[in-house]
């Protein structure tokens, strides 16, 4: 019998408040430059309330140009050089790789994108949860990845997650091995970055639904004669999500989500393979900024029981280049390898939570260990199985 449950039974109340900071200052873009990008975005879309930036003038040189004009043009902020060199290498290279700008008609993509998380999938009993001061472990039926989290309950722009971002590869998404039926239309599968993404499929802290937005890469698999497998951007706030330019399997793609004051946010797409981009601003009244997420998804909801529909076999995925800010300008830079009791490590399982069928391989120092993970697709994912 499948469980079902809310992420406010995880009483993330008792969760300590402290994260992991390898930089005491983070490098977020000046207020002004937040202003620019939350009202530049003019160019609307087919999609109401998503809207794009207009095109920079020929010879528009996003290395060289000023916070204000990155901002201007829908850009992701420019990291400190001196500072924070690694991230500086990685917008570099992404900057110098934007070549084409895509403006193309959006595609909402179907359905609701979250589920529900098994009752009962706490990590740790509540009283010890209270006492560790490693990261916490959560199985659900919909996520795999990591979670940074505070106790905001509101917006605030000295404490709340507005700024998080990863390279990462465009997995090659298959059917399980040896299937020999199909269980739904499609095996479908997100990978993305995002802010209070993981609050909004779950529920916050307080056990309510608020809205999160994200940015990455939908990979969906038709089984029963339905077609190739196909893969594009995706981005989104709260549901439904939007679908963007096609990508590949294998090209390493990068994706920002910037909030601005609480109100808006912009998703910046980039397959630096293509060298194509996108940048796209969206109004989100109620976002907290409570938790920063790097996450291995599967969509709801298929069949009676409004299940997820089943995961596409991507044996690995690869993130790398991790950052995520909270606070702004005067607050602190963070990692997908925090070893805070306020992370949290998510495990997907099957619809009856019985397998783990994807997982996350987190590290904790040195470079790679603080900004990359490594997923895995596991058991009836993998190779059929799944107990209903």
């Amino acid at each position: 019998m499948k469980a079902k449950g809310k992420f406010g039974k995880l009483a993330l109340l008792a969760v300590a408040t402290s994260l992991l900071s390898l930089s005491t200052l983070a490098t977020a873009e000046s207020d002004a430059a937040l202003g620019i990008r939350a009202s530049a975005a003019t160019v609307p879309t087919n999609i109401p309330g998503i809207h794009t930036y207009a095109e920079p003038p020929k010879g528009f040189n996003p290395v060289t140009a000023t916070d204000e004009e990155l901002a201007t043009y829908g850009f992701p902020p420019r990291p400190d050089k001196q500072a924070e060199p690694g991230h500086y290498a990685m917008w570099e290279r992404a900057m110098k790789a934007a070549k084409i700008r895509w403006n193309g008609e959006l595609k909402p993509l179907p359905g609701r994108e979250h589920a529900p998380v098994p009752a009962g999938s706490s990590p740790l009993p509540e009283a010890v949860q209270s006492e560790t001061s490693a990261p916490q472990r959560i199985s659900t039926v919909n996520a795999s990845g990591v979670m940074l989290t505070n106790k905001q309950t509101k917006w605030s722009n000295k404490a709340s997650f507005d700024d998080i971002s990863t390279i990462m590869t465009v997995p090659t998404a298959e059917l399980p091995f040896d299937i020999s039926s199909c269980t739904a239309s499609d095996y479908k599968e997100f990978s993305f970055v995002g802010i209070d993404s993981m609050v909004s499929a779950m529920g916050d802290s307080l056990g309510e639904f608020i809205p999160g937005v994200q940015g990455g890469v939908y990979a969906d698999v038709p089984c029963g004669g339905g077609g190739p497998p196909f893969y594009y951007a995706e981005f989104g706030w709260q549901y439904p999500l939007s679908r963007g330019f096609a990508v590949n399997p294998g090209d390493v793609f990068t994706a920002e989500v910037v909030v601005s004051g609480g109100s808006s946010a912009t998703a910046y797409l980039e397959d630096l393979t293509t060298q194509t981009f996108s940048s796209y601003s969206m109004s989100t009244p109620g976002v907290i900024g409570q938790n920063a997420d790097w996450i291995v998804f599967r969509p709801c909801c298929t069949g009676s029981n409004n299940d997820p529909f089943p995961l596409a076999n991507t044996a690995s995925i690869f993130f790398n280049g991790g950052w995520a800010d909270e606070g702004g300008s005067a607050g602190k830079q963070l990692y997908p390898g925090s070893q805070a009791s306020s992370t949290y490590i998510l495990t997907m399982t099957d619809d009856g939570g019985d397998q783990n069928i994807e997982t996350v391989n987190q590290g904790s120092s040195g470079y790679e260990g603080r900004h990359a993970l490594f997923f895995n697709t596991d058991a009836c994912a993998f190779v059929p199985g799944c107990t209903p």
